[in-house]
Order: structure tokens, then C-alpha cells, then sequence
């Protein structure tokens, strides 16, 4: 061997080439399989996740409605010494009857949207809930909520009074949430099926 001359002995040429080979080596089928299967349980949770982040918008959504009705009923009683009453029933829902589907809140077409415009609650988003507001004078019964759980109200009222009820089909199947507050306890929302 000459002097200066860097030969690389035989066992580390072998060393090297075995590496190369071996980077060169693609992923096996267990290990594509692990990879599938770990992307397809993130994208379940990921879905599930989802879900409940939509679901807990539109119950948002029917919580945030009913404040902004205690403060117009509020505003409303300050001028005139009573409520407005704006729905027929307490099943007589603004802007329609759900269905699962979102609906422009202004709804010209119903019979109770004068009265509505005229509660003015402000809400520019289309909504997944309808609504119904029903008021009263003193010695007049309260309507009963379509919740099982029965509200705490006083048979005989003392007082104007007005009971919010808010109904959702979410996954239009028919089975409504509900959503119940009143004049007589307005911190206090009574909800059924929420998830629904």
C-alpha cells in the first residue's frame, strides 16, 4: 500500500452498502396497516369531537335567543307596565316549526311577525329553533312547558307575567329539545333533550 493512499478496508464497504440498502427498504404492509388504522380512529374522534362542537352551537344558539327575549320583555315592561305576547299557543313557533333545518328569524309570513318586530329581538343569523312567547296580567294561569319537568310557577299569578319556550329538531327526527324560562324565575332555563 502506498504511502498517502487512503484505501477503505473491505468490512466497512460492506458496512455501507448493507446501510444504503437497508434506508432504500420501503414500509412493510403491518406497518402501512398500523398507519391506517391510527388515522382512522383520529378521524373518528375527530368526527365525534365535531359533533358535539355543532351540537353545543345550536344549544348556544336557543340559550342566547332567550336571554336576548328576557331583555326585550324587560324593556317592553318598563313602557307599558306589562309583556307582550306574541304567540297564539305555547306550541306556536317563531319563525316556523322545527324541522332540523336553519330558517331566516325575520318570517314575514307569520301570522305573529308584527308582534315579533315589535318585541325586536336581534338576531341577524338564521336559526335551528322556533320560538314561542306567551304573556299574561295578573290572575291569569301560566301555560304549562312541553317539558317533562315541570317549572316551579305559581298557579295564581300577582303579576304581568310571559313564558319563553324554545323547541329544536336538531336531527330531524321528529323528537324535539326544549328549552323553558318565564318571567317568574328569567335566570333559570329548563331544558329537555338537549342533545337531541
Amino acid at each position: 500500500m502506498a504511502q498517502g493512499s487512503t484505501r477503505t478496508p473491505l468490512c466497512l464497504l460492506v458496512r455501507r452498502a448493507g446501510a444504503h440498502a437497508h434506508s432504500r427498504r420501503g414500509f412493510t404492509l403491518v406497518e402501512l396497516l398500523a398507519v391506517v388504522a391510527l388515522i382512522g380512529i383520529l378521524a373518528a374522534l375527530a368526527v365525534v369531537g365535531y359533533r358535539r362542537y355543532l351540537n353545543a352551537s345550536k344549544i348556544g344558539e336557543a340559550k342566547e335567543i332567550i336571554g336576548q327575549i328576557h331583555v326585550a320583555q324587560a324593556s317592553y315592561k318598563s313602557q307599558t307596565q306589562g309583556y307582550l305576547n306574541c304567540s297564539a299557543s305555547i306550541t306556536d313557533w317563531y319563525p316556523a316549526a322545527p324541522n332540523g333545518k336553519k330558517r331566516a328569524w325575520v318570517n314575514a309570513a307569520h301570522a305573529s311577525a308584527s308582534c315579533w318586530k315589535l318585541l325586536n329581538v336581534a338576531q341577524d343569523a338564521p336559526t335551528y329553533y322556533g320560538f314561542a312567547v306567551v304573556a299574561g296580567v295578573a290572575g291569569e294561569t301560566a301555560p304549562q312547558a312541553s317539558t317533562v319537568q315541570k317549572p316551579n310557577w305559581p298557579a295564581t299569578t300577582i303579576e304581568p307575567w310571559y313564558v319563553v319556550q324554545a323547541a329544536g329538531d336538531n336531527d330531524a327526527n321528529g323528537k324535539y329539545s326544549y328549552f323553558v324560562s318565564s318571567s317568574f324565575s328569567p335566570n333559570d332555563i329548563y331544558v329537555e333533550n338537549e342533545s337531541e
